[in-house]
């Protein structure tokens, strides 16, 4: 590229360039101004930031605790935090990094770069007026050049002048120093003519020295002033450039720190934390026993004379209906729940396992189907309450009315179904189940069991409802193992050490967080989430329900997961298969037809359509 030449380019253009070398020298207060009132910009926001994080985290050392264990706890924490509060923390202690970073981000804007670009202007302005007062220097040589001139032109014309008028005198007189005058007036012009010659060229050979040597150097002289000065003003933008990116790098760090311990915050531990820190010996409160009355002095046998047994037979009537009702209708209900649960878990998967930036719209999902839950579940437990009252009532009627005809006005519809909820025990055996003598209104009922979870973890995602459920669903039987996902040291008696990747026994499965295990260590209790089950497929229902066809409407019932037929009765299907209902749902079996095969399949891997 040729370099360009103002001298060469623009001639007698001195006052216009000093004038454009000068604006552009003045630009740099500007620009000095700018990254001082940008310094003081960054330390307002280094000292409102550093100000707001001391705030919270005074704020939230004085919650800490309340955040981790609750207002009430069994255990104190002492001086441990919650997962979630030593995230926030970091969070915090990292804007305060960043507010000291952003400080000194200022002093560098202020001391390195705006200081620097008004010495850059102090300096150059200063070479700036020595080119000018050089090119006044020269002007001014020029100009008394000029003057010569006419100086020697003024000589000139009056020795020509005194020339003249000594001609016209030796007119008048022939004498020898009339000629002698003549001849000194005309030597005397002669010399001023040749000085005044010689001046006009001294002037012209100085005209052409000043326009097209002098000022073409003042010229480029000014023109390497400002490249210089614009170079060196590259090198404090760089430097600038250099300053911000080192701090930029310097705050990602703290946010990488705060990444870190972000991702340590599994959603469980809070819980966890909670937990330990209130688990406590909890009595159950006292049943309700019959008090007589102060002023009738009875026990707590119920009276079944003939005047007491008509409001039970008409209760009996009224129970045994809803129950009959309310059976099928809880059994919908809890699938809905149960479908939700799983839904949830599919679409956000290991999100309370492993913490990673999750969509927006999946947690809009989750959290309307979050929503719906409830709502689900609030229908259910409602339902179920009217079920449990009238499961009760029948229980206890029949309790006392063993051979006492119970019939009621009326027809009475035989009720031959079992509760779908059950017993841990075994349900091939009678304990529990009330029966009349032949011949009177009878309802078979296996009493529910009200203290055991519905619904294992419904407000997280339960390993129960992680996997397809004919594959690996949770088993308290024997023989399940998991592997050590971190190492944990008891912390109590009733807890046990594990080492990362150790494999131990399940003894007893999750309880609120909680699983019992043997290690190398002993047994003891180990936080779940610590833990890979390895989970076993779970044995279908101990009793398989007697196969009665009925000749009703066949609806369709399609297989939500794959079930392998584990006895003769039973059958082969695979998930999405619509197949034909044969008998409904009858102590947690479906019968239906697949392919002109009828068989067994549990209520639970499907829904009817």
């Amino acid at each position: 590229m040729t370099t360009p030449s103002l001298g060469s380019a623009l001639p007698d253009a001195f006052k216009v360039t000093h004038a454009w070398v000068d604006a552009n020298l003045s630009f740099l207060t500007d620009i000095s101004q700018f990254y001082k009132e940008k310094a003081t910009i960054e330390r307002e926001y280094a000292e409102k930031l550093s100000k707001l994080a001391s705030e919270h985290l005074s704020k939230t050392s004085k919650q800490a605790s309340l955040l981790a264990v609750g207002p009430e706890p069994a255990i104190t924490p002492g001086s441990l935090d919650s997962a979630s509060v030593v995230a926030w923390k970091e969070t915090l202690i990292q804007t305060e990094n960043i507010a000291k970073e952003r400080r000194s981000l200022a002093n560098n804007l202020d001391i390195n770069v705006a200081s620097s670009i008004n010495k850059l202007h102090t300096k150059y302005t200063s070479l700036s007026d020595r080119w000018k007062s050089f090119n006044e220097e020269l002007v001014h040589t020029r100009d008394k050049n000029y003057s010569d001139i006419q100086t020697k032109k003024k000589a000139y014309d009056a020795a020509c002048e005194a020339m003249e008028s000594q001609r016209a005198k030796t007119l008048k007189s022939s004498s020898d120093r009339a000629q002698e005058k003549l001849h000194k007036r005309e030597t005397e012009m002669n010399i001023a003519k040749n000085d005044y010659l010689i001046s006009i060229s001294v002037a012209n050979r100085l005209k052409d020295k000043f326009y097209y040597q002098d000022i073409p150097e003042l010229l480029d002289g000014l023109q390497d002033l400002n490249q210089t000065k614009v170079a060196k003003l590259n090198t404090i933008w760089l430097s600038t450039s250099v300053i911000e990116r080192q701090s930029l790098t310097k705050i990602a760090e703290s946010f990488d720190a705060i990444d870190i311990v972000v991702k340590q915050n599994l959603p469980n531990l809070d819980t966890m934390m909670f937990m330990k820190h209130n688990t406590k010996n909890w009595t159950e409160p006292v049943d309700f026993n019959y008090i007589p009355s102060p002023i009738w002095h009875d026990d707590g046998s119920m009276i079944v004379n003939n005047e007491s047994v008509q409001p039970l037979k008409a209760l009996l009537n009224s129970a045994s209906a809803t129950y009959e009702s309310l059976q099928r209708t809880c059994d919908d209900n809890k699938q809905v729940v149960e479908e939700l649960i799983l839904e949830r878990n599919n679409l956000l998967g290991d999100v309370f396992e492993k913490v990673e930036i999750k969509s927006s719209e999946d947690f809009k999902n989750y959290e309307d189907m979050l929503a719906r839950s409830i709502s689900a579940l609030q229908k259910f437990i409602n339902n179920d309450t009217r079920r449990v009252i009238a499961e009760v009532q029948i229980e206890t009627v029949q309790a006392v009315t063993d051979g006492i005809d119970m019939s009621y006005s009326g027809p009475t519809e035989k009720k031959s179904r079992f509760g779908i909820f059950r017993k841990s025990s075994n349900p091939s055996s009678s304990a529990g189940t009330e029966t009349l003598s032949s011949g009177t209104t009878h309802i078979s009922i296996i009493p529910s069991n009200t203290k055991s979870r519905l619904f294992d973890k419904l407000n997280k995602f339960a390993e129960t409802y992680n996997t397809p459920v004919g594959a690996t669903l949770p088993s308290t039987a024997n023989n399940v193992t998991a592997t050590a996902l971190y190492p944990y040291d008891a912390a109590g008696d009733d807890e046990t050490s594990i080492t990362k990747g150790e494999n131990v026994a399940v003894l007893e499965q999750d309880d609120s967080g909680w699983t019992y295990v043997k290690s190398s260590a002993g047994t003891g209790l180990v936080p779940t989430s610590y833990l890979e089950i390895h989970k076993s497929k779970p044995p279908p229902p101990k009793v398989v329900p007697r196969k009665i066809r009925k000749n009703t409407a066949q609806p369709q019932f399609q297989m939500l997961y794959d079930y392998v037929a584990q006895g003769d009765d039973e059958l082969t299907v695979n998930k999405g298969d619509v197949l034909t209902v044969v008998s409904p749902d009858d102590g947690g079996w479906t019968e239906v037809e697949k392919n002109g095969q009828t068989g067994l399949v549990p209520t639970s891997y499907g829904s009817l359509i």
